[in-house]
């Protein structure tokens, strides 16, 4: 059951990311240099201090790739998908205004009527047409600051949460992952990069030990842990080392442990 969810997901997102966006379908204004030095200083999130422009004609041709994606892959969504496409905005500055307030942090896109859809599909779409217009902004904007001491649980460019982490090789230093914009950045060897000020524990799979799962016993979240030494010199591409390992993700839940950020459009098939 977990190799075939696994592979699935290896499916699925092989499929995705043949979704692309054009270099010009991002844009930001780039704040002065003090605004940047400030911004840093505070901790701010650069998606706050300078957010994604992205045209809405754009954002609404990746969503409608997405939800055949989707469809192609669980079929049993067509009815849910047709129905959130039936409520998206079609007047020009409404469409606009949908947009603006998808790239915009904290900000829910759900109205206050009670939709007659599930709303974790609504979210997961579009959290997947937002990713390709993230990455794309993350490999400008992500220079602005100084990924190496950011040192902190949230991630410097879109504010979200960590879904992966990795220990370098040599030097042991903590990178943290984001799934959505795909940023690495410097966080403390110890820790939990959730609540900051819990204590961190881990455990390892027979024959995957260069994995581990670290799980904080204050907040209850987890995040998977790439040791980079137990990898034989070979490169590591993080986006598909949190795909492939989504077994450790239903270990890590069962156990009553999360992660906001775990990969996972299909549903763990033993629960």
């Amino acid at each position: 059951m977990q190799q075939s969810l696994q592979q699935a997901l290896v499916d699925f997102h092989k499929e995705f990311a043949r979704v692309t966006v054009p270099d010009d379908a991002v844009i930001f204004s780039c704040p002065a240099a003090d605004v940047i030095k400030l911004g840093f200083e505070k901790r701010i999130p650069l998606v706050k201090l300078c957010p994604p422009q992205v045209s809405s004609d754009e954002f609404f041709n990746v969503f409608e790739q997405v939800c055949e994606i989707v469809i192609e892959f669980t079929p049993e969504l067509a009815e849910d998908i047709d129905k959130i496409a039936a409520t998206l905005p079609v007047e020009p500055e409404e469409r606009m205004l949908f947009v603006s307030r998808a790239f915009t942090p904290g900000t829910s896109l759900i109205t206050d009527v009670t939709p007659d859809y599930s709303t974790e599909t609504f979210g997961f779409l579009i959290n997947h047409t937002v990713k390709p217009f993230m990455l794309r902004y993350s490999q400008e904007v992500g220079k602005l600051y100084e990924l190496e001491m950011w040192l902190k649980g949230d991630c410097p460019v879109c504010g979200g949460k960590p879904s992966l982490a990795l220990l370098e090789k040599g030097t042991g230093k903590r990178q943290l992952y984001c799934g959505l914009c795909e940023i690495k950045w410097r966080f403390h060897r110890l820790g939990c990069p959730y609540c900051l000020d819990g204590e961190s524990h881990f455990f390892t799979v027979e024959g995957m030990e260069k994995y581990r799962v670290y799980y904080c016993r204050k907040c209850h979240g987890y995040i998977k842990t790439l040791d980079q030494e137990k990898t034989d010199g070979k490169s590591v591409n993080l986006f598909w080392e949190d795909i492939n390992t989504v077994h450790l993700d239903i270990l890590a839940m069962r156990e009553g442990y999360f992660n906001e950020q775990a990969c996972q459009p299909l549903k763990d098939p033993e629960k």
